[in-house]
């Protein structure tokens, strides 16, 4: 190690004393993080060791700093423990050590939830739809129909991937999500739409929906759910998001005629619609299915079974959640909420 002058190592040492990460001491005082590593040995030797006991294959204050930066999202996986592990102690460790070690302070691994990957002018949109409906009431929300297209795939889910906390995802940071694109194929395509009273129509769009497929569904299905549960035209919202399909024409010209109002939607928003949660209890519930669907028809006819059974109170919970949403996205400028 390059000697480092005195008034710097006594300065080294009070931000580790402090429980700084080694990599942020490193890059203040322009060293290494090897440098900081010794300083950091140098005063950990200084420690009288227990009398008693086996020694620990990891030092407390590196298993302290080692669940913070996981925390934090300076580590991502098992892996960037051990090797800063071996850094800090020059101890080479098993990855089950590590995870036995960080039960001690509560971390573990949660399974990262599916967020679309969110540009800069997407996070702009969803915040100023957060700031225009940051007042609205649930009884605001009850006029709005949601509505959305669903790709279910016969095979089942599809892998996860894990961030490393001691608490369950309540914010959702870049480290803690999954960032998904949009694929096809090998699955059927269902739309469906949600009132706060219950459920509209499910809909099999069979191959690759366009513009003339998706008219022919809001012929179908809007205006009959919407006057199925006998909710007031004058106030009715219809909500889509921002799908090319959704855009054209032809669609734009419908909803003109029939008068109908539609929700001006940010792009890449699935979290602050509640019928993307049911596609979720779907998905899930599939996956429980003892026995594989054969053909796509018999995956549609358990899609329509554990759609029929969605209870209310899941539906109206959902809805009651949109303040919430709104406010998380609002607080977060645009991010991410926790839904």
């Amino acid at each position: 190690m390059k000697p480092i002058p005195p008034s710097k190592f006594n300065d080294i040492k009070q931000q580790v004393l402090q429980g700084k990460p080694l990599r942020e001491v490193a890059r203040a005082f322009n060293v290494s993080p090897g440098s900081v590593a010794t300083i950091r040995k140098t005063i950990q030797e200084n420690v009288p060791p227990p009398c008693i006991g086996r020694p620990k294959k990891i030092s407390d204050q590196t298993r302290k700093l080692i669940a913070r930066e996981l925390n934090n999202g300076i580590l991502l996986t098992m892996k960037d423990a051990v090797r800063e592990i071996r850094i800090l102690d020059g101890r080479q460790v098993h990855r089950t050590t590590v995870q036995r070690n960080l039960k001690d302070f509560g971390v573990k691994a949660w399974v990262k939830p599916k967020k679309p990957k969110l540009e800069p002018h997407q996070r702009q949109a969803r915040y100023a739809f957060a700031r225009r409906h940051e007042k609205w009431t649930i009884d605001q929300w009850k006029n709005v129909m949601f509505s959305d297209e669903s790709s279910i795939s016969r095979i089942g889910s599809f892998g996860r991937q894990y961030f490393y906390s001691d608490r369950e995802h309540k914010r959702s940071e870049p480290h803690q999500v999954k960032e998904t694109k949009q694929s096809g194929g090998g699955k059927i395509m269902v739309w469906g739409c949600m009132i706060y009273y219950g459920l509209g129509d499910l809909s099999w769009i069979p191959g690759k929906i366009n513009s003339d497929q998706y008219l022919t569904v809001l012929k179908d299905y809007v205006l009959r759910s919407r006057d199925w549960f006998g909710m007031d035209r004058e106030t009715f919202i219809f909500q889509q998001d921002n799908a090319s399909i959704h855009t054209a024409r032809i669609i734009k010209d419908y909803f003109s005629e029939q008068q109908l109002t539609v929700l001006e939607w940010p792009a890449n928003s699935p979290d602050l619609n509640p019928i993307e949660n049911l596609w979720a209890i779907i998905k899930r519930q599939l996956d429980e299915f003892k026995v594989r669907p054969k053909n796509f028809d018999e995956l549609w006819e358990n899609v329509q079974q554990i759609w029929e059974k969605i209870s209310l109170e899941d539906i109206q919970n959902l809805y009651d959640s949109l303040p919430n949403r709104i406010q998380q996205v609002q607080k977060r400028k645009g991010g991410h909420s926790d839904y």
